[in-house]
């Protein structure tokens, strides 16, 4: 029988436990020092917000980069627990380790049994007004209306390729802001997708940089959700 437990009650002597999650962030896959294994961390929170990190190795890194949604919530049973190597995020005393034998269950928000997480409240909110006064390379999170998205541009090669798009808060004050690189490749695609339905979007660990034009910033984004 499976009981239901929180992050900090689950240690690697806990047995048959069952954890409801949300993932807050995704790690862009990396490969190790010997260049031998790849793997991924995705950090995830519960009921209470407390942390913890997820990590996958090899194939088992595309099956639950995919599978994980940012802010979408989870039933996770099965998942090794282990203490964290020296190299890892330093954000609690085990991580998880998810492999092929791993269960992991998406609650949809239909669920008669099983409601969603709320969003995070630890979010490092910054409102459309105060975005002009921070200071370039501080990161801080926004919640904002896509109402328009371009087509991938490039900056002196292919390598230095982005998208840029134009977001609107509640009171309709618009703001510019860039995608680059391999963000641009995933989520720029997925915004133009989505563009008709001006989809919400929270963005996670942005910074605004030196370039300014008129009212608007720009913007480097680590994530789109």
């Amino acid at each position: 029988m499976e009981h239901r437990y929180t992050i900090h009650e689950i240690t690697p002597f806990t047995r048959d436990w069952t954890c409801k999650i949300q993932v807050v962030d995704k790690i862009r896959p990396k490969i190790s020092r010997d260049h031998r294994v790849n793997f991924q961390t995705t950090i995830v929170q519960d009921e209470n917000e407390d942390q913890i990190c997820i990590i996958t190795y090899g194939p088992e890194v595309a099956h639950y980069d995919n599978l994980f949604k940012y802010f979408h919530t989870y039933l996770i049973s099965a998942a090794k627990v282990r203490e964290p190597s020296r190299f890892a995020i330093p954000m609690h005393n085990f991580e998880w380790v998810l492999d092929t034998f791993s269960i992991v269950e998406e609650v949809i928000d239909n669920n008669e049994e099983e409601s969603m997480l709320p969003l995070p409240s630890r979010l490092n909110m910054v409102s459309f007004a105060d975005i002009e006064k921070q200071i370039p390379g501080d990161e801080f999170d926004l919640v904002a209306v896509v109402a328009n998205c371009g087509t991938m541009k490039y900056q002196g090669s292919e390598n230095r390729r982005f998208q840029e798009a134009i977001l609107i808060d509640d009171k309709k004050k618009p703001f510019l802001f860039t995608i680059w690189g391999e963000l641009a490749d995933k989520d720029g695609t997925e915004l133009l997708q989505q563009l008709h339905r001006y989809p919400v979007i929270v963005a996670k660990r942005i910074a605004v940089s030196n370039f300014k034009q008129g009212i608007h910033s720009l913007i480097y984004i680590t994530h789109v959700h």
